[in-house]
């Protein structure tokens, strides 16, 4: 069984995994039965000095005679610079920082949820700083952040999304896989008469509609305006069953109602299911006691895209890590342009996953992990993946969402992701959690076919309860791999079971994947980088997700990068009109850019006279010998063309977001071109690649070439305007060569 547990162990941890005389403290938080043979899997968080150490753990394997076994842990690496008497920012102050931060552009009256005093692992040191947890709001989209801020200067450090999104008689699984409904026992809920609602000992289940309540009738805490109402909706029937109309679905209206009932029902069934399955691996216990989950969400106002609907679509569903009845759903299934969320089971089970996930790993999984390389999103990836992984569990099917894939019109293909998949890293990977999570979710399936899942299901929940919170693809390949080891020496796996994983994560190229991309005819093509925002705790900023290796071919003197700039999508039909901006870093040799972490002093915080001396900004550095600004051409098209090379010289290049909102870079290219060209003063529109190869890209985030604006280089961004522009000549090129800078590692190249 998976136990919970509040007592402080009080033992220090091994020298080896802490500073020296850090006096951290084990606070026992669960533990999973593994065998009689091996005992059980402790887990436990750390506190210093009275109060928490977020990103720190210790996970223990317990054997049946006591003895005790550390098989993972993440601890501090030097004291604290602060005590927690040392705060200089009062807690007020912080909530009011990470209000204003965090829900900008979002209007709400909803209060800030808690906050507190932690210590925050950057870089292996303990800073102090306010942990904030903003409310759950659903418009423009749903999102809930926890805010980090400094404890010293009151300067915002960081920030995690908690909300997740997923790209009776009811349907067993959805109406797609199993088309003919069942009359099954509901589980959680025990009425005998008409008008309960769907409330459960686990689960509460509610509708959401346009009709504005009466004057007597209570609006839920959770609306707020421009947002459907939640309201419980499916009621039981006199003999205390939950019979509701059963959409049919080949009729696309059907799959539209947005008040319907069976969605309500679906949701519940479906959570109900998931909550029983997991119970057979012992975990009886989840995230939330309770959990409120929301169908048929959608917006009053109607969407740009899909003016013909009578409401604004939410095309998503999503898990919130709200646990609190009074604040908020725990979970959100949208009702969409086409398609009911709600109505698919695996999306049920997909969003559920993410709240296992929370519940089982040490920390949540969401960081970023600040590599030499890149700056990687694969815990958020993981994070996907695993959540799929769940809904696999149940359905024993690659498929994810077929019902909405399928019965959404316009969505091309039938399913929204699937595990037979050829996803491999890092040819896969392009810095956005869904994509980059793929390839571990084809090797955990092409595992559990040959392994089976009555081995493999027990070890990823084992491996889950391991994973540090800023884990990346290899460390957790490398630790699923280690849980088969040790099955394998309590004689649960054989060498062949070890043998079908090695096999499936190595296809993937999952224990050993360095983010540089060096095949010449996918660079000329072009990839996809999302860029993480740059943030007030970072200086200068980021790195991007990945490198790209150039060769400058013979009979050529030039590179040329090409990109796409816009800010992300959204699920609602409406534009995302933030602005985004990018630069160009440049490493001239054969060796890609080493990127360098380091603390430092805030430059300035909330008291613009009081000097910090405290380390907690993110310094990055590198030895990068260019950093440029690309010009904007025309649309969302950026281009920067730099001269002066030697046939046969290797350049390396990556992209970096010099603004806070997360930017898509589609199609980034480097090629090059004859010289003649340049010196004419025009670059093929095609982009002409001397090895010939075609120019297909694998994901473009295109703009409104109707709605942008050209200019000088300051930096490349995409910017609304009124009028149509058209390109001008002085922003076509970027000629000449530029003055090569001394690499250094100390400060950005300038």
């Amino acid at each position: 069984m998976l136990g919970l547990a509040g007592a402080l162990l009080g033992a220090p941890l091994d020298a080896s995994a802490a500073g020296k005389d850090l006096a951290l403290d084990r606070l026992k938080t669960r533990e999973l039965a593994l065998s009689p043979a091996r005992g059980v899997l402790e887990q436990s968080a750390l506190t210093l000095h009275g109060i928490p150490v977020r990103g720190a753990f210790e996970v223990a394997v317990v054997d049946p005679k006591g003895a005790r076994r550390v098989v993972s842990a993440a601890a501090p690496t030097a004291a604290p610079q602060l005590l927690p008497a040392d705060a200089s920012v009062s807690e007020a102050q912080a909530r009011a920082i990470a209000l204003e931060y965090g829900l900008e552009g979002r209007p709400t009256s909803k209060p800030i949820q808690a906050s507190q005093l932690v210590y925050r692992m950057t870089l292996g040191a303990p800073v102090l700083a306010w942990e904030v947890e903003l409310p759950l709001v659903l418009s423009p989209e749903p999102s809930m952040k926890t805010v980090w801020v400094s404890a010293a200067t009151g300067v915002v450090l960081d920030e995690d999304e908690q909300v997740r999104a997923s790209k009776a008689e009811v349907f067993p699984f959805n109406p797609a896989h199993t088309p003919v409904t069942i009359v099954t026992e509901l589980s959680g809920v025990d009425v005998d008469g008409p008008g309960e609602p769907l409330v459960g000992t686990r689960v509460q289940a509610f509708n959401c509609t346009l009709v504005e309540p009466g004057e007597d009738e209570e609006v839920s805490p959770w609306h707020d305006d421009g947002e459907c109402y939640p309201i419980h909706t499916a009621l039981s029937d006199d003999n205390g069953d939950f019979l509701v109309p059963i959409p049919d679905l080949k009729y696309p209206d059907q799959n539209i109602l947005g008040d319907d009932l069976y969605a309500e029902l679906s949701m519940y069934y479906h959570a109900e299911k998931f909550l029983d399955h997991m119970a057979t691996f012992g975990i009886d216990t989840f995230k939330c006691e309770l959990s409120s989950m929301l169908a048929n969400f959608r917006y009053s106002q109607i969407a740009v895209t899909y003016p013909d609907l009578d409401y604004g679509p939410l095309n998503n569903a999503y898990y919130t890590n709200q646990c609190d009845p009074e604040k908020g759903p725990t979970m959100i299934f949208g009702q969409g342009s086409g398609v009911d969320f709600g109505y698919d089971g695996d999306v049920v089970y997909h969003e559920l996953g993410h709240g296992m996930v929370s519940h089982l790993t040490p920390n949540g999984l969401s960081q970023r992990r600040l590599r030499p390389d890149a700056s990687l999103v694969d815990a958020g990836g993981l994070n996907e993946a695993f959540a799929d992984y769940f809904s696999v569990m149940l359905t024993d099917q690659p498929e994810l969402g077929d019902y909405v894939a399928r019965f959404w019109a316009t969505y091309g293909r039938a399913y929204i992701r699937s595990a037979e998949n050829e996803k491999v890293c890092p040819s896969s990977t392009v810095g956005q959690v869904h994509n980059d999570g793929e390839p571990f979710m084809a090797a955990l399936w092409a595992a559990r076919k040959r392994v089976g899942k009555d081995k493999l299901d027990p070890a990823f929940l084992e491996m889950l309860m391991r994973l540090p919170p800023d884990s990346d693809l290899e460390t957790a390949a490398h630790t699923l791999l280690q849980v088969g080891e040790e099955r394998r020496a309590a004689g649960e796996w054989s060498d062949v079971d070890i043998d079908h994983l090695v096999r499936a994560f190595d296809a993937r190229n999952l224990y050993d994947c360095p983010r540089v991309i060096t095949d010449a005819d996918k660079v000329n093509q072009g990839r996809t980088m999302y860029l993480r925002g740059k943030t007030t705790g970072v200086t200068p900023f980021y790195p991007g997700p990945m490198q790209l290796r150039h060769e400058v071919p013979e009979g050529t003197d030039n590179i040329i990068v090409r990109f796409r700039l816009s800010p992300r999508g959204t699920s609602t039909g409406n534009p995302n009109t933030n602005p985004v901006g990018a630069l160009v870093l440049v490493k001239r040799a054969d060796s890609p850019i080493e990127f360098e972490y380091d603390l430092t002093e805030v430059e300035e915080g909330i008291d613009p006279d009081a000097k910090s001396s405290v380390q907690e900004i993110i310094q990055v550095r590198g030895d990068w010998d260019v950093e440029q600004a690309a010009s904007l051409v025309v649309g969302s098209e950026n281009q920067l063309v730099i001269r002066g090379f030697r046939p046969g010289e290797v350049v390396w290049v990556t992209l970096v977001n010099t603004l806070k909102n997360e930017a898509v870079a589609g199609s980034v290219s480097v090629i090059s071109v004859p010289p003649e060209l340049l010196d004419q003063g025009s670059i093929p529109s095609d982009g002409v690649v001397t090895t010939g190869a075609d120019a297909e890209t694998e994901g473009d985030s295109g703009g409104d070439e109707d709605s942008v604006e050209t200019g000088d280089p300051v930096t490349a961004c995409a910017c609304r305007t009124d009028a149509p522009t058209s390109p001008s000549p002085a922003a076509l090129l970027l000629l000449g060569a530029l003055p090569w800078l001394r690499r250094r590692r100390g400060w950005r190249p300038h």
